[in-house]
């Protein structure tokens, strides 16, 4: 696939979250990022561990807790950032397991790789550069996929899917955590870069997204969701969001917010 104008703007967004620390949604502040990610399911074990120097409080959930990771598996993440799920999964899938992160940032990639020497898992953890709709991963050659807050940034979320059900083996398990909506955006808010960055604008409601795994062919697909209130706080004073109120009015945000719920979806490849 051809790199599109929301990738440029995405790949642009993040890498300035890496160069600065600047979280896509939720607190700023080392201090918020484990907060925020106490408040989405990860553990104090988590986030005192050595995968924590990933935790650059991006998510919107914890992929890791819900994909039942087993030792000797292999586990491909799309977007994997820092490395904070890859470092996690390490642990769990042990000396012969392996977890490839993908990730279009190189600012991101560099951010990982180092993360991974540091915490010991060089040999079992790498990271390819490219895009989450032309991943640079054989065809049925993982375990699990899973992907924290990231595929509602893809301008083609049904190619996405596509090549989740390519990579895996049969009977293979995805295990992800996303933004979506219970309505459509405002179009001025859709159309909107930092509402992009900000996870909003490229999210699609329930019936589409599902809509898209079930056509990828996956099936048991199960479904949790709650309000993204702890993610996006509208009070938080992240340059992100704070950019958003300027572009659409706190009325505006309050509003959209009240539409965004964070899932974690689950299904299997026959």
């Amino acid at each position: 696939m051809r790199e599109t104008q929301t990738h440029a703007a995405v790949r642009e967004g993040y890498t300035q979250v890496a160069k600065n620390r600047t979280s896509c949604c939720g607190p700023s502040d080392h201090g918020g990022e484990i907060d925020t990610a106490s408040q989405i399911g990860y553990s104090d074990a988590d986030l005192s561990g050595p995968a924590a120097t990933g935790n650059l409080g991006l998510g919107c959930g914890n992929p890791t807790a819900i994909a039942n990771l087993k030792p000797g598996e292999v586990v491909v993440d799309l977007g994997s950032g820092a490395g904070f799920d890859a470092l996690l999964a390490a642990e769990k899938l042990g000396r012969d397991g392996r977890f490839i992160g993908v990730d279009m940032t190189p600012e991101m990639l560099a951010q990982a790789r180092t993360n991974a020497v540091n915490a010991g898992y060089a040999r079992t953890v790498e990271f390819r550069e490219g895009l989450i709709e032309a991943l640079p991963v054989a065809s049925e050659s993982a375990d699990v996929l899973i992907s924290n807050c990231v595929i509602n940034l893809s301008p083609d979320k049904s190619t996405v899917f596509r090549e989740a059900f390519r990579v895996l083996k049969p009977g293979g398990r995805l295990a992800i955590s996303d933004i979506l909506l219970t309505k459509p955006l405002p179009p001025e808010v859709a159309q909107s870069v930092s509402a992009l960055i900000a996870c909003v604008a490229g999210a699609e409601t329930e019936d589409v997204y599902l809509g898209h795994i079930r056509d990828a062919g996956f099936v048991d697909i199960e479904v949790q969701r709650r309000p993204a209130t702890e993610i996006f706080d509208l009070a938080s004073d992240d340059p992100i969001i704070s950019a958003a109120i300027a572009e659409f009015g706190v009325e505006r945000a309050r509003e959209v917010a009240g539409t965004v719920f964070s899932y974690t979806i689950q299904a299997t490849k026959p």
